[in-house]
């Protein structure tokens, strides 16, 4: 059953790169867009946006840092109505290096924080959003600050 509301999100390879140290090649990710394109899928979350100053190039692919030119080499030329999510976890990215949307390949920006952390986590959502991305935050392990507050609240 279709619902218009509800949207499909691929992290085949944001979260894969998690393995290889975001080592796909780019033939490889442009075959993924193109397959989720076809099956319309609504989102493809390619890598995560982190800043070069944290991690040193020579040790992870492109995903890891997903520059804008990189992400047009995979998408240029595919007709496809799937759009681009990137991942930045709080802590890890310069906002600085995140261009406004108009000039950026990617539509979404995913924000990935633990609860401890969630203030920073709205700060970036705000200014990702300011800069016309459509935002969202991914709360980490927290089924684990669940279970530490329950825990506390029983003891």
């Amino acid at each position: 059953m279709f619902r218009e509301k509800i949207k499909v999100l691929d992290c085949t390879i944001r979260d894969g790169g998690l393995i290889n140290n975001h080592a796909f090649d780019h033939k490889f990710v442009r075959a993924v867009y193109k397959a989720l394109s076809e099956a319309g899928v609504d989102y493809m979350e390619i890598g995560y946006k982190n800043s070069k100053k944290l991690f040193p190039e020579k040790d992870f692919g492109a995903w890891k840092f997903c520059d804008d030119d990189a992400i047009k080499k995979v998408i240029d030329g595919i007709e496809s109505g799937t759009r681009i999510s990137v991942m930045v976890d709080v802590g890890r990215v310069d906002v600085d290096d995140v261009k406004p949307r108009k000039e950026s390949p990617v539509a979404m920006i995913r924000v990935a924080s633990y609860v401890k952390d969630i203030d920073k986590a709205i700060y970036l959502v705000n200014h990702f959003a300011q800069k016309g991305y459509e935002t969202t935050v991914n709360i980490m392990a927290i089924s684990r600050a669940l279970d530490n507050e329950l825990n506390e609240a029983l003891h």
